[in-house]
């Protein structure tokens, strides 16, 4: 009899520690549904897109429906008792795009690095930095977009205007900004089409059309190498509003563009749909080309 009661415990006690297992593992994961996004996701879990593209060794923002995807740090304790995860020393990211406000003081206490070290990586000679400078945040290689040496004729190697906005806009400028910023936010999950301009799809310049035009500011359909190449210039302090542009994404030279938002975040058209990414993650830092101000963001 004692030893039937042993064995029923036995059983009952697999049985929960099997369930519970389970539970922990689905806890562990996320599906992906139609209409998600790397940053609908982190939101959901709690966690980072850093973190969700780590564990899953994502080289890029770009998701499926039906993709499971890790949403919790993957341990090696074959445990059921959760252990306190290890005290990170290492930065979260490989490189961080200087935003406004920025020091080096500031960015090494972000990334849990000296400002030594910071400046060692970089060859820096001094504490000077410039917002739209890719720093890199380790001794690995990090590849940094080559802006070019100014040319005689006004452009750089890579094509870049030498003329450079320093002064933020105006009043009127921040107004149109700010609508344009806020009719962007509500795209957000809007399925990538080719050619699409309006919220039944959008591809990356469309997207720009569609916003900047809702948000006060006429401008004409083109690609994201005319935007790039037309009526805009570049900027040395973006401020959110301003476009980023990508190079060597899809193609070869200018092949994507984007809303800055400011900390280092940034909205466009994906082959996702419209979603929020970071400047500063590895994919995005090594395709950085500029951020540009069109002429009529006075």
């Amino acid at each position: 009899m004692k030893k039937t009661k042993k064995w029923r415990i036995l059983v009952l006690s697999t049985i929960a520690t099997s369930f519970l297992a389970l539970q922990t593992a689905e806890a562990a994961t996320y599906t992906v549904q139609k209409g998600d996004t790397l940053t609908k996701i982190a939101q959901k879990h709690q966690v980072t897109i850093s973190d969700i593209m780590k564990w899953n060794n994502l080289s890029k923002d770009t998701i499926y429906v039906a993709q499971k995807l890790e949403v919790q740090k993957p341990s090696t304790d074959t445990g059921l008792k959760p252990s306190n995860p290890p005290v990170s020393t290492k930065p979260t990211a490989n490189a961080h795009t200087v935003a406004k406000g920025d020091t080096l003081s500031k960015i090494a206490k972000q990334y849990n690095v000296t400002i030594t070290d910071i400046k060692e990586w970089n060859k820096l000679e001094n504490d000077t930095i410039y917002i739209g400078q890719v720093l890199k945040l380790s001794s690995a290689t990090v590849v940094i977009p080559d802006r070019g040496t100014i040319h005689n004729d006004g452009t750089s190697e890579t094509g870049t205007p030498s003329k450079v906005i320093t002064k933020d806009p105006t009043v009127s400028g921040q107004s149109i900004y700010s609508k344009t910023i806020e009719v962007a936010n509500t795209l957000v999950g809007t399925p990538y089409l080719y050619g699409g301009n309006t919220p039944v799809g959008l591809d990356c310049s469309g997207f720009i059309f569609y916003t900047f035009n809702q948000g006060g500011l006429k401008i004409g359909r083109t690609s994201s190498e005319g935007y790039f190449n037309g009526n805009t210039v570049q900027v040395k302090n973006p401020v959110p509003g301003d476009l980023v542009f990508f190079e060597n994404t899809y193609k070869e030279g200018i092949s994507h563009m984007g809303i800055y938002l400011g900390d280092n975040k940034f909205i466009h058209a994906g082959s996702d749909g419209v979603e929020i990414s970071d400047v500063t993650h590895t994919y995005w830092a090594s395709k950085l080309v500029a951020y540009k101000r069109f002429d009529g963001v006075k």
